[in-house]
């Protein structure tokens, strides 16, 4: 496990589902010391409306997961990657070097909490396809995931959101070609062309890059459509798309 966890929000098997993956480990995977999936369902005795956890519930369901991860870790070796969030239910994911002992050590972390049903399987994953494929966000979900990070880092520096400003964003291709590509639609799209780059004698899969400005609102929605609009077009032309920053705005009085 590494500290580097984080949420995001997706619809599952057409179900809207709560996602906390540790984002960490995913340049170390598949491991293959560790390729068995092993999985814990644990049922809501009070989930809302939309199936997600409640407030009341949160406490018991934190400390289940204390409980469980413990036990699991364990008894048979295996760590916490990720769990979903959906339809009632709380789904653990572990991968581990076998599976024995890990459906005993469920039970056993779930006997104190007897109101609470609960399912629990294994099955070899040495690809860690539920990690990659399902846990993992996609790279849209991904940038929202960096976008709120900046959000939140401009809420601890005071700043309220509600003024539009200058945004600053970059984006890298393989090629002049692409770059002039994206720089044409970018500008018809209203954003401004403050500076590119060649770093063709560099060693690097994306040596063209170019800067945009444009004022817009940093609220995490608002700045979602903005980036996206970047994201998913410098994917369209080969590139990558590397983030944004703004200044901090804070009201005035």
């Amino acid at each position: 496990m590494s500290d580097a966890w984080d949420f995001y929000f997706a619809n599952v098997n057409d179900v809207v589902a709560s996602l906390f993956v540790d984002l960490g480990i995913r340049d170390s995977v598949p491991d293959p010391a560790r390729p068995w999936l092993l999985w814990a369902w644990v049922y809501f005795r009070q989930p809302r409306d939309d199936g997600l956890s409640s407030t009341e519930e949160a406490p018991t369901l934190n400390e289940i997961e204390d409980v469980l991860t413990n036990e699991v870790k364990d008894a048979a070796a295996a760590e916490l990657v990720g769990r979903i969030t959906t339809a009632g239910r709380r789904e653990f994911y572990f991968y581990g070097p076998h599976q024995d002992h890990f459906e005993h050590a469920v039970a056993r972390a779930l006997e104190r909490f007897a109101p609470y049903g609960f399912d629990a399987g294994t099955n070899e994953d040495p690809d860690w396809s539920q990690y990659l494929n399902v846990l993992y966000p996609s790279p849209e979900e991904l940038q929202r995931i960096k976008n709120r990070r900046v959000v939140e880092e401009l809420e601890k520096h005071g700043d309220s959101l509600n003024k539009p400003r200058l945004v600053s964003h970059w984006a890298y291709f393989p090629s002049p070609q692409d770059r002039n590509r994206f720089i044409a639609r970018a500008v018809g799209a209203g954003f401004q062309v403050t500076d590119q780059s060649d770093h063709s004698d560099e060693e690097t899969a994306y040596p063209y890059g170019v800067t945009l400005n444009r004022v817009d609102r940093v609220d995490w929605a608002s700045i979602n459509e903005a980036t996206l609009v970047l994201f998913r077009l410098a994917q369209e032309l080969n590139g990558d798309y590397d983030g944004w920053e703004t200044s901090v705005e804070k009201d005035d009085g």
